[in-house]
């Protein structure tokens, strides 16, 4: 099945449709992830940023620890599917690594948001424009060759069901969250030294953040400005991060200062981020 889907695939390849789905896998992109949970945990109301979050960045350390301990290799690798090259600055098909195909890292960050996004908004038209999207980003994966079919489906199953634990704990467990994300931190930093990884070391440090900065977040209590002036929240928020992202680079190039770098991101873009909120009245 797998095989037969990919050359079906293979043979509808064509510069539009390289354009049409380079920006449906976009959405799939970290920066394009990291950037709308970001955005959005500044944004919106403190439960749903939180939980959004959480979401993702539980997701995004699963699939890491599931992409080394499995080690699929991908399918211009088995000969399923040649690669679609594709190589710009936004988007690129090139240098992911041969043995990490299972399960996609795009089809569960975007399922698991998506998903996330929906229950919250509690939309039809919301859950289903998310659907859509999500599909077509599977869909994306599948056409440059970089996934099997079976890797977005399963990418799809396990983001959903993030999603879905998650919306379970903040709605009847909210009290409790706290220490399932602390659990699932412990469990993603115990489990590191059996499946090392740079982007499990990366995913692991984001995970170990949140469980310790976003309880602090949560207590700094301030007024919740209008929408408009919600606003200045972007280039504030993005001043701290970009101060926080240069105090590591000063860190040596080392797995053990890459979890430390990403740990103290999650900080600036949570607990510092909200304490200059309050600062400025924002």
């Amino acid at each position: 099945m797998d095989t037969i889907i990919l050359q079906f695939f293979e043979r509808l390849r064509c510069p539009a449709l390289d354009v049409v789905f380079g920006v449906f896998s976009f959405f799939g992109e970290a920066l394009f992830v990291g950037a709308f949970v970001v955005f959005v945990y500044w944004l919106s109301q403190e439960k749903t940023g939180e939980q959004i979050a959480v979401t993702a960045l539980s997701s995004l350390a699963l699939n890491a620890c599931l992409k080394t301990a499995v080690a699929r290799p991908r399918p211009y690798v088995t000969g399923a599917a040649s690669l679609r090259a594709i190589d710009t600055p936004l988007f690129s098909t090139l240098d992911l690594g041969d043995y990490v195909s299972f399960p996609s890292g795009h089809a569960q960050a975007t399922s698991s948001l998506f998903c996330a996004a929906s229950l919250r908004a509690k939309r039809i038209w919301v859950g289903a424009a998310s659907l859509l999207l999500v599909f077509l980003v599977m869909c994306s994966r599948v056409y440059f060759g970089v996934h099997h079919p079976t890797d977005v489906l399963a990418g799809f199953a396990i983001g959903v069901s993030i999603a879905l634990l998650l919306e379970l704990v903040y709605r009847n467990f909210y009290g409790a969250r706290y220490f399932v994300l602390c659990g699932a931190a412990l469990a993603a930093l115990f489990t590191l030294p059996v499946f090392p990884s740079h982007d499990y070391t990366m995913s692991a440090g984001l995970l170990a953040g949140a469980a310790f900065f976003l309880p602090i977040a949560s207590a700094i209590k301030h007024a919740p400005a209008p929408f408009p002036k919600r606003l200045w929240r972007i280039p504030a928020g993005v001043l701290v991060c970009a101060a926080a992202f240069g105090l590591t680079l000063l860190f040596p190039d080392d797995e053990g200062f890459t979890l430390l770098s990403f740990f103290l991101l999650t900080g600036a873009a949570t607990a510092a981020t909200k304490a200059v909120f309050r600062l400025f009245r924002i």
